[in-house]
């Protein structure tokens, strides 16, 4: 089957590291290619591709109005003749000519829905998702995410030390991600100082708030327990993520949580945002107790008062190990590129 992947970029988001991760099991049994649209290409993500995939860049320049790039993207599916063509962002299905299998992926919670007219399947990554759209009258497939767990390291390597490490992977974006509420609530923890031990907090990523997030610690005067890792690869995050004591995902927006999943596969505790995307992974039928921690939505004090608990009263290794096999049975990268194949074969 010829699948072609139309993008406006190819950088670090989880969107994009999933999409490689899918293409990657694809182009096993498949000729598959990313037209990626605008100039926006970061070369560890493309690294990590399978050589066989074809990526072909059109160098738009964001937000221009050149009509070259597009029409570029137009010549290369007449000259690809893909047997479907998959878009996962807003706003493109709309520049898209000639009648081809056009589907789509919603990534996210509030995505536009007028564009779906133009697509012959929408497909959502979770039944939150999904429960939104079919809210709005409009018919979508589930395919739920998936990690590559096998490439997690899941045995921790650091010794276990007196102060206990909480991360955060996430691009810095206040308005999606949250991370502004971690903050202040860090900034709580430390002003009452009941902590049984001492915490430090890596925010790994970057993004649009980075000045305000550096800005906001220094007010808040918690710089001796905060520490700004930057953007670090994919293959640090796999290595690495286990030999932290906490995930949490204060996300104001989620509609799955790949990082969430990626934490439980790595057997480590997460404390997130009681959102639908990540409480359909942390809550699933047939448990009787959730695989990890929640806090009210935007709640800095709900926040604070569950950091505090996780430090001073420990946290149920069972819990982590069941957590772990979870996402391995349900979330594996393998089940979802599976069920994208089975749904583009019915085209």
């Amino acid at each position: 089957m010829k699948i072609v992947h139309l993008l406006w970029g190819l950088t670090t988001g989880g969107i994009e590291n999933m999409l490689v991760d899918i293409v990657n099991v694809h182009i096993n049994d498949n000729e598959v290619s990313l037209i990626i649209i605008n100039d926006m290409i970061d070369e560890s993500v493309r690294n990590r591709l399978d050589p066989r995939v074809k990526v072909f860049e059109c160098k738009r320049k964001r937000e221009s109005k050149n009509p070259w790039p597009l029409l570029k993207m137009n010549l290369l599916l007449i000259k690809l003749k893909p047997q479907i063509v998959h878009v996962h962002y807003d706003g493109i299905v709309k520049f898209v000519l000639g009648k081809w299998n056009v589907v789509r992926t919603i990534h996210g919670m509030r995505n536009s829905v007028d564009e779906s007219v133009h697509c012959k399947a929408c497909y959502a990554i979770s039944k939150s998702v999904q429960d939104e759209w079919i809210q709005q009258g409009h018919e979508t497939i589930l395919v739920e995410n998936g990690v590559c767990c096998d490439k997690i390291c899941s045995e921790r390597k650091s010794a276990v030390s007196d102060t206990l490490h909480l991360i955060q992977v996430s691009r810095m974006y206040f308005h999606h991600k949250g991370q502004d509420i971690l903050i202040r609530a860090l900034a709580n923890v430390k002003k009452r100082g009941t902590l049984s031990k001492n915490i430090q907090m890596h925010f790994v990523g970057d993004g649009c708030d980075m000045e305000r997030a550096k800005q906001l610690v220094q007010e808040l005067g918690v710089e001796d327990i905060v520490v700004f890792e930057g953007s670090m690869s994919r293959e640090w995050v796999y290595e690495n993520l286990c030999n932290f004591d906490l995930y949490i995902q204060p996300s104001r927006q989620e509609g799955f949580g790949l990082t969430v999943a990626e934490a439980m596969a790595a057997k480590v505790p997460v404390l997130v945002s009681a959102l639908e995307g990540p409480m359909e992974i942390l809550n699933p039928d047939g448990f009787d107790t959730p695989l990890g921690w929640s806090f009210d939505p935007e709640s800095v004090d709900d926040l604070s008062r569950k950091i505090e608990k996780f430090v001073n009263e420990g946290y149920d290794d069972g819990l982590a190990d069941k957590a772990y096999a979870y996402i391995r049975s349900r979330y594996d990268i393998k089940n979802t590129a599976e069920r994208y194949v089975e749904e583009y074969a019915k085209f």
